[in-house]
């Protein structure tokens, strides 16, 4: 039986299969050390993850944990990489019927949830998640299940939600859901994932060489456009359709004082990417 916040899930991600690249697949990304560098952008938040996979020929098992629509697993097997086994699990039926579409047989694909995970000890090189790790019950159960399936010197990482980023659209958001006809904000997970001191202390048991660094991921574009992407988050879905329309005319009339010459305004994401490897 799912959990309440299991339920609200499973129900979204039914409505929205692939939301969640929708908006991610094609965001540029800043991080710390592309700005102290060149400047130049990382494609995409799963462009980062798929990254951490090396690009060898050696048999290498990387299961995607949440993997959604499949669109990272995509990335992976677009590369052709004699000896990469791809996995995917997720608990939407939905967003596995986009992944089977999408992957064409090129990644095993499962239903299940992260706290009970179906595949056999030490049996798995990398793990890799995007926006999911935040919204798991029971965090610690889940991050016991990662230890026990990957390998001694595994690798793990995550990207999840981060710090809001200032002097955009998003603030502009957050601050008018603060006072919109409101249901309780959305609670899912575990709040320590939620903070760079959480995660390392999360991560401080069976885990190694532990880095988190901050992302900013740029969503850009038309009043609307951004509109529609702030909409399909969890706390906005939650909302009557008479609450959505109040504050759609609200954030609308509140971002014109940022839009730019070329009609668009900022959006901003911000997200962290852990990476660590399981100890021996």
């Amino acid at each position: 039986m799912p959990s309440p916040s299991e339920a609200y899930l499973l129900d979204f991600h039914a409505r929205l299969a692939g939301v969640t690249s929708r908006w991610f697949a094609h965001a540029p990304v800043q991080s710390e050390e592309t700005e102290a560098a060149s400047g130049a952008a990382a494609p995409s938040a799963y462009a980062l993850l798929e990254a951490v996979v090396p690009p060898d020929a050696r048999p290498l098992t990387v299961l995607d944990l949440a993997c959604g629509d499949g669109h990272l697993l995509e990335l992976l097997a677009r590369r052709k990489q004699p000896g990469l086994s791809l996995l995917g699990l997720d608990m939407s039926a939905h967003e596995l019927d986009v992944a089977r579409a999408r992957l064409n047989g090129a990644a095993t694909l499962i239903q299940g949830r992260a706290q009970s995970l179906p595949f056999g000890d030490a049996s798995v090189d990398v793990v890799l998640s995007h926006l999911a790790l935040m919204l798991m019950d029971d965090v610690e159960t889940v991050l016991a299940e990662l230890r026990r399936v990957l390998k001694p010197g595994g690798r793990v990482s995550v990207v999840v939600g981060g710090d809001l980023v200032p002097g955009q659209a998003l603030e502009v958001f957050a601050g008018l859901m603060k006072s919109a006809a409101a249901v309780p904000p959305t609670r899912l997970g575990d709040a320590r994932v939620r903070s760079v001191d959480g995660l390392r202390t999360l991560f401080a048991e069976g885990f190694g060489d532990v880095t988190v660094r901050s992302l900013s991921v740029q969503g850009d574009g038309s009043p609307h456009e951004v509109w529609e992407s702030l909409l399909t988050t969890y706390d906005a879905d939650r909302l009557s359709p008479a609450a959505q329309a109040s504050l759609k005319a609200s954030f609308l009339q509140a971002v014109e004082s940022l839009r730019r010459p070329d009609g668009s305004v900022p959006l901003r994401w911000g997200m962290r990417q852990l990476t660590a490897l399981r100890s021996p």
